[in-house]
Parts: structure tokens; C-alpha cells; sequence
């Protein structure tokens, strides 16, 4: 699971993990994780202009 502090919306690409398709950092290479994914999905939606789903 990736430990860095800030991740960046230009940071992460998907990756296949068996059938799952995972967000990592391209910096480390690790998978992101649950915080880190959620403000990713956060950001993602606020820079298409969509608006969030509860």
C-alpha cells in the first residue's frame, strides 16, 4: 500500500490486479489506499464537473 503523504491527481495511473483494475502512484508503484483512494475519486469528480454521489 503506498505511504506517500500527498498524491496528486497527475500521480496515479490504473493498473490490472488479476481481473481488478487498482489506482497506483506512479511514483512508488504501490496501490493506493482507502483514504488516499477516496480523495482521489474526490478530486477526479470535481475536475470532470460531475457532481458527487453519496
Amino acid at each position: 500500500m503506498c505511504d506517500c503523504s500527498k498524491v496528486h491527481l497527475f500521480e496515479v495511473e490504473f493498473k490490472l490486479d488479476g481481473m481488478i483494475v487498482v489506482p497506483t502512484h506512479k511514483n512508488c508503484g504501490f496501490a493506493l489506499g482507502e483514504k488516499q483512494a477516496d480523495k482521489f475519486q474526490q478530486e477526479l469528480v470535481k475536475s470532470w464537473g460531475l457532481e458527487e454521489e453519496e
